[in-house]
């Protein structure tokens, strides 16, 4: 008795243990280190479950013929090039119905091989294509028709070779199909196919998820992983439903199995049960709903809510410490689902340095990451990258330099980014068809010997260019945005599309100017019209020139403008300014004004010498009566006063002061 409770009480351990959630406060792991894609045949995960809802389906009323059933199947096999696929059909017969005869008319796209497994001695005959479908079995016939390719073609020919059907199934990527025949479909209706329809009264078969993703390509293996299930289909409409889960951990060469912590992440609709087969210890679980664990007498297990999108739910597994998403799959309708797991045994014999592993390692997850959240795009005319430093904290090694493959093309480091912008015909930006850019970012870490290499594209916007210039060279650095008014001006028009079968011609190109009611038209329909307009000899494909000249008053002042060009379904405008010529320069320069200047002084300076010699060779020559400096006595001072009134002199002025 005690050795039966310490059993059920280490069952209990082992099931608590396993069934675990991992808490909420797990440190969480940068999700982009997985990059989900498409899961090959020949990976270690595969997906597949047992369903009745098939790709389409109908129920008709039957042969001409009461006691003939007359089912038609159309398998759609992916991947089967250069592959026999071997595909297991179980029938079932009712008991009521016994002595009726089954004919099953089947046609594939490709070669396959039915393992017919009948549970009764009943007879049943096979109708198929030539070199399709071939039919082995017991108590079975097989007949040979040319039966049509096509769903609806298929189903015509049955309904006129037998006057009806009883059922019209398509199917994809059946593994094995278990169907049951002589049920009474009680209808009277033709058969019209629906799409994802519900055939569990007489169908239900095994398919392969095609629809899985994963990160198991990568190199880089975090020694744990999470596999999410979503199981889509709506509830029933009365009672419970219980979805059985199985897990199978392989391995291939017979050596113990290597067990990862693993997360399994299981979502369904509200009230569903999953009966979760026996877990090893290492496997931990966050399921919707209840969920019971096989072979242990417990109650059903309260499980979480998980979000209702993919988003959310890879979100969820990572904040619960398991990034590495081993599997992600979306299944529509199931009633039982199996995830097997293949492990690779023992040790590698190939062994390379810890080195070159490392950088292998690190530059898979630099090209995961930058594709998980590419920090490139192609503008209007540049090339831009910004790559966010955070992102590059998953790499576990510092980035010290980003370039393009031209290392002279260097991002700048402006602390939160490395940011660099270039133009597409530089930094050896390789351009196909002159819209598809390809280049590399180049990361250096101090840590790796090599540099980690990015390879990165992105498609330019199509777009039609206009330049003007001055002169019939066309040199770029003459581009300018005046037009000088009875001056030819020499335009250039350019488009950059990836399509190669363009007009030769330029469409249309005209003047838009304020005031003016209608534009004044320059190209019309690849021909020259107004303002002595002259087409030029074209230096490609993809550009064409012309020359023309806007006529004006030469008073006119600057007036702006508009150059609109058309070519196919592209336009471009460019703002202009008509600007009159400049008329001759009559103003003087510094230096005439300097020399101007110095010759008026010197002329100035010579007159007032000549004035001068003039005037003091021209005055009176008579002497004066000198004066004595003691006038006798005897003259009067009125002869003195006569004297000073008469006598004029250049010194007269002053004396007589």
């Amino acid at each position: 008795m005690l050795a039966r409770i310490m059993e059920t009480a280490w069952c209990l351990v082992v099931v608590f243990t396993a069934a675990r959630v991992v808490p909420a406060g797990a440190n969480p792991v940068n999700s982009s280190s997985c990059l989900l894609k498409p899961v090959l045949s020949d990976q270690d995960v595969k997906v597949s479950y047992i369903t009745s809802q098939v790709t389409s389906c109908c129920i008709g009323h039957g042969p001409t013929d009461p006691d003939l059933e007359v089912h038609v199947l159309s398998l759609w096999l992916s991947n089967s090039a250069g592959v026999i696929r071997e595909i297991k059909f179980n029938v079932n017969t009712s008991a009521a119905n016994r002595n009726r005869k089954i004919v099953f008319v089947v046609n594939t796209n490709a070669f396959s091989l039915f393992t017919v497994v009948p549970t009764d001695q009943h007879h049943v005959t096979f109708i198929t294509s030539p070199n399709k479908p071939v039919v082995a079995g017991n108590n079975i016939s097989t007949n040979i028709a040319n039966l049509p390719s096509s769903n609806g073609e298929l189903l015509k020919w049955a309904e006129t070779k037998y006057g009806g059907v009883s059922s019209f199934t398509v199917l994809e990527d059946p593994e094995w199909i278990c169907f049951q025949v002589g049920k009474e479909l009680n209808t009277s209706k033709d058969c019209i196919p629906e799409n994802n329809f519900e055939a569990k009264d007489f169908l239900e078969f095994q398919t392969v998820s095609h629809g899985t993703e994963s990160c198991l390509g990568s190199s880089d293996h975090p020694g744990k992983e999470a596999h999410i299930l979503w199981l889509q289909q709506s509830p029933p409409r009365t009672g419970t439903e219980a979805i059985d889960l199985n897990i199978k951990v392989t391995c291939r060469d017979g050596n113990p199995v290597n067990q990862y912590p693993t997360l399994l992440v299981l979502k369904g609709y509200e009230g569903l049960f999953w009966n979760i087969s026996h877990m090893a210890n290492t496997l931990k679980l966050l399921v919707s709903g209840k969920y019971f664990i096989k072979n242990f007498p417990l109650s059903p297990i309260n499980g979480t809510v998980l979000p209702d999108s993919k988003d959310g739910l890879i979100s969820k597994a990572t904040k619960h410490d398991f990034p590495f998403i081993a599997s992600y799959t979306e299944i529509p309708s199931a009633r039982s689902i199996t995830l097997e797991l293949h492990r690779t045994c023992g040790q590698a014999t190939e062994v390379t340095t810890a080195a070159q592993s490392k950088a292998s390692s690190l530059s898979t997850l630099a090209q995961q990451l930058m594709k998980l959240s590419p920090p490139w795009r192609c503008t209007e005319n540049t090339i831009e990258i910004a790559v966010i430093k955070n992102h590059l904290q998953a790499l576990k090694n510092p980035v010290t330099e980003i370039t393009l493959q031209d290392p002279n093309c260097k991002a700048i480091d402006n602390t939160t980014h490395f940011v660099l912008k270039s133009i597409p015909e530089n930094c050896s930006t390789h351009l196909e068809g002159g819209i598809h850019a390809k280049n590399q970012l180049v990361l250096t870490m101090p840590a790796l010997p090599d540099k980690i290499r990015v390879p990165f594209e992105c498609d330019l916007p199509e777009k039609l260019f206009l330049h003007l210039y001055h002169t019939p060279d066309f040199r770029s650095s003459a581009i300018t945005t005046i037009v000088e008014v009875n001056k030819p001006t020499y335009v250039q028009v350019s488009v950059r599309t990836a399509n190669q079968s363009i007009p030769s011609q330029l469409q249309d190109c005209f003047l838009q100017i304020p005031g003016q009611p209608l534009p004044q038209e320059l190209i019309r329909d690849g021909n020259p019209l107004s303002y002595s307009a002259v087409i030029l000899d074209s230096p490609s494909p993809k550009s064409w020139r012309f020359s023309f000249t806007y006529r004006a008053d030469a008073g006119q002042e600057p007036t702006p403008a508009t150059l609109v060009c058309k070519h196919s379904n592209h336009e471009s405008s460019l703002e202009v300014m008509l600007k009159p010529t400049n008329p001759p320069s009559h103003s003087l320069g510094i230096g005439t004004v300097l020399g101007i200047t110095f010759g008026a002084f010197l002329i100035g300076v010579m007159l007032t010498a000549a004035l001068w010699y003039i005037y003091s060779h021209t005055r009176p020559t008579g002497k004066m009566q000198p004066v004595s400096e003691n006038p006798p006595v005897s003259e009067s001072s009125s002869s003195n006063h006569s004297i000073g009134s008469t006598q004029s002199t250049p010194c007269s002025t002053s004396s007589m002061a």
